[in-house]
């Protein structure tokens, strides 16, 4: 995208936020994270996820929360209340869970606290695989083909699911893909004939599968053709993760708590 692109958009936001810090050559930023927080907003704008109206909306209550919590006001807080309003509506649009909010906040304080005066504050691979791409199987939509339709999240208690281990007698159950293994993207053609590999290997087991998706809520990332295999174990959760080369799967117990179970194998590859 040109800047000649983006003119329009700046210019609509800046009449719906006539108060954002502007001058000649766009918004004004005090620190990176400040610009890369408006670069979000606006990444999300253009998805589809909100109007200028909802954003203006968010940003005033944020502020208004902020003023009546204490803050002096003084235009140095500017980013901090736009920080708290994407943070509010990213989890209203369903594109983020509370909990992941407050396991990133946890996250992000404990690498500041560790990490020497003067160096960068990075986050630690989990599992060997990026914070980042956890965060997007955190916040991805898995849905199973059930009648009707399941929606899962990761660490989201869900009574459908508890229902349907329920009704097929079993107690655990595993979502899981052979899509662009270990994140390299393949062709249609190539990931549907992997998914044919896992129905048929799931046959052969004598389980009962149902076919689902795994869904980027942003868009960002296409659908991934998925199998709820009902009956699966933890170890053949494990198994089917590592022949079909996945970074994590989907697996859910009676408690009806969808989990992310990370391959081990992910951290010799990514280091």
């Amino acid at each position: 995208m040109t800047s000649t692109d983006k003119r329009p958009k700046l210019h609509e936001l800046r009449a719906a936020l006539p108060e954002l810090p502007f001058d000649d050559d766009g918004p004004v930023f005090r620190a990176p994270w400040e610009a890369q927080a408006f670069a979000m907003t606006l990444a999300l704008y253009e998805r589809g996820v909100f109007t200028w109206k909802e954003w203006a909306h968010a940003l005033s209550v944020a502020i208004e929360d902020a003023q009546a919590a204490g803050d002096p006001d003084r235009g140095d807080t500017y980013y901090a209340h736009w920080l708290s309003a994407l943070e509010r509506i990213a989890t209203e649009k369903g594109c983020v869970s509370e909990a992941l909010l407050a396991r990133r906040r946890v996250e992000w304080d404990e690498a500041a606290h560790a990490t020497p005066h003067g160096q960068p504050i990075v986050l630690e691979r989990t599992h060997g695989l990026p914070a980042a791409t956890l965060d997007v199987y955190r916040a991805a939509i898995y849905r199973i083909d059930a009648q009707p339709c399941i929606e899962m999240k990761i660490g989201v208690e869900n009574r459908d699911v508890l229902a349907l281990l329920e009704t097929h007698g079993v107690e655990s159950a595993v979502f899981v893909t052979t899509f662009n293994p270990f994140g390299r993207v393949l062709t249609p053609e190539e990931n549907a004939a992997r998914q044919r590999v896992l129905i048929a290997r799931v046959a052969e087991m004598g389980l009962r599968a149902l076919p689902g998706e795994g869904i980027d809520p942003l868009d960002v990332w296409s659908a991934e053709a998925s199998l709820f295999v009902l009956g699966a174990t933890e170890e053949l959760a494990d198994a089917l993760m590592s022949e079909f080369e996945q970074n994590a799967v989907v697996f859910v117990e009676r408690g009806g708590v969808p989990e992310l179970r990370v391959n081990v194998a992910s951290r010799s590859l990514s280091e």
